[in-house]
């Protein structure tokens, strides 16, 4: 538990786990997603499908960059980008509570649910247009929902947080009224 300063004497305690998961599963994906660039730039790089044989289908299709088509940029090189941004403000939040004037919970939030939204797309593709389900990029997906399962949590406690210090400062009569709902 990390104690964050408060108003005056006050210390508010709330726990770091969620944004450290949020971090190490933000590592996995950019690993990940190196791993899969590589193999986009230098085919020579043998991919390696743990389970079933999806993963050339799936990287091999017009779907794997884009636009769609080849000549776009490469999906995993998005998720690669998306992987460091989310590891750059998973480790910002371990020491920060804010940046410049913006909180990082929701911050962290908001970057989790486009990275969450992405990686939907992405699974449909595979399921319903391609045809084939590619190990990596599942692991991504369920990477992805795991940190932004990790930012709903630090959120959540943020918010809570944050009421709890509205009511403290708030005059007597709003203090009991925000408390008594």
């Amino acid at each position: 538990m990390r104690r964050w300063p408060q108003r005056g004497n006050e210390m508010n305690e709330r726990s770091l786990l969620p944004r450290m998961a949020a971090a190490l599963l933000a590592l996995l994906g950019l690993i990940d997603g190196v791993y899969l660039t590589l193999h986009h730039y230098r085919p020579s790089i043998n991919l390696r499908c743990p389970v079933g044989g999806g993963c050339e289908t799936v990287q091999g299709s017009a779907w794997s960059t884009l636009p769609p088509g080849g000549a776009g940029v490469p999906v995993a090189l998005i998720g690669v980008v998306g992987y460091a941004v989310l590891l750059l403000l998973a480790l910002v939040a371990l020491q920060r509570e804010r940046i410049g004037p913006v909180a990082v919970p929701p911050l962290l939030l908001l970057v989790a649910s486009g990275g969450l939204v992405f990686s939907l797309y992405l699974t449909f593709l595979q399921l319903f247009v391609i045809g084939a389900i590619c190990f990596w990029c599942a692991m991504s997906a369920l990477c992805e929902l795991g940190i932004w399962l990790a930012a709903v949590v630090d959120w959540r406690a943020w918010r809570r947080e944050s009421a709890i210090d509205t009511t403290v400062d708030a005059p007597p009569l709003r203090r009991e009224a925000a408390q008594s709902r």
